[in-house]
């Protein structure tokens, strides 16, 4: 058969770019970054102390439906995006096919899991008025990452494993927005401490449990309107608090983190939307080659539309129908 004559002679250039380059780059990121956060699951002592480095996040996520929300989040999503970087490895994909089955099934039961649980975090309203984009980007990452596990799961059910590749990739890069995010978020903070006329909103609460929690005495001098005439707190009043990253003000170095998370995060994802869809463009002999075996794998198992039974465009859109080509000489 021709799809033999393509497993063994697919040329080493291809295979570098289509299974290293992902694998080594994209997986590889993935997992290293979700072992290094497996730290965070130890909830009361280091994500307590050093959640995104950033000071206030506690106030929210310390007991109630965040803290279980974020729990599950965690819980969930890094045993996920570890599992998920094995998925790449060739050989575990060709040796060990039962494993790699099992492996994608447990990925996307995680990934739907965490998503539901980020959906109970997701109100939080941490920074005042510019939590709403990031709760409109959180918000967009768990529609398109449960779409894209859904699409991958229709169809590797219909064994048009093209598809189900472009649909895992396009996951993982969506998943990935994450740590692009972090990293850029670091840089933006500085940026708009230099530029200044940046604010946040705070409760007065959130700050007596900011300063509780470090052990030192609330600012009334700097936040006066936070005291009532009798001397206790005015806890729903909210105060400007300026971006500034000055480590001896923890609130104005949150504020200067939280700021700027929501356009960054707008700006990852749609980084990541562009750079999986050049990539996958710029491997169509492995699109083509899957084809072709999704084509004998459908053919054998008696599907109607044998190299289209899945979600391809050929079948569900106006592109050409799609025919397997001839076998080389």
């Amino acid at each position: 058969m021709y799809v033999g004559w393509e497993l063994s002679s697919y040329h080493f250039e291809g295979a570098v770019l289509t299974n290293g380059f992902a694998g080594v780059i994209f997986a590889g990121g993935m997992l290293g970054f979700s072992l290094s956060r497996l730290s965070d699951l130890d909830f009361d002592n280091t994500f307590k102390n050093g959640f995104a480095l950033v000071p206030g996040y506690w106030y929210f996520f310390h007991q109630g439906r965040y803290r279980v929300g974020m729990t599950m989040h965690l819980a969930t999503i890094l045993p996920a995006g570890i599992l998920l970087g094995l998925q790449f490895i060739p050989v575990i994909r060709h040796k060990w096919l039962i494993f790699h089955r099992i492996n994608g099934y447990t990925i996307i039961l995680l990934v739907l899991i965490s998503n539901g649980a980020a959906c109970v975090v997701l109100p939080h309203k941490q920074g005042g008025g510019s939590r709403t984009a990031t709760q409109t980007a959180e918000a967009f990452l768990v529609i398109i990452t449960t779409l894209g596990v859904a699409m991958a799961w229709w169809n590797i059910r219909k064994k048009q494993i093209d598809q189900h590749r472009a649909w895992m990739l396009r996951t993982m890069f969506y998943l990935g927005t994450i740590i692009t995010s972090r990293i850029i978020n670091f840089i933006s903070a500085p940026i708009i401490s230099r530029m200044g006329n940046y604010y946040g909103v705070w409760s007065c609460d959130e700050l007596d449990f900011l300063y509780k929690n470090l052990a030192t005495p609330f600012p009334e001098a700097e936040y006066p309107q936070c005291v009532m005439p009798n001397g206790t707190l005015n806890a729903s009043f909210r105060v400007a608090i300026e971006a500034a990253e000055l480590l001896t003000k923890p609130e104005q170095f949150g504020s200067s983190h939280i700021q700027p998370f929501g356009a960054n995060l707008w700006i990852c994802i749609a980084l990541h939307i562009i750079g999986v869809e050049i990539y996958l463009g710029m491997t169509p002999r492995e699109s083509e080659r899957l084809r072709r075996v999704s084509y004998e794998k459908q053919l054998e198992a008696g599907f109607s539309h044998p190299g289209s039974a899945g979600l391809t465009a050929d079948r569900w859109g106006d592109a050409e129908e799609w025919t397997p080509t001839q076998a080389r000489k």
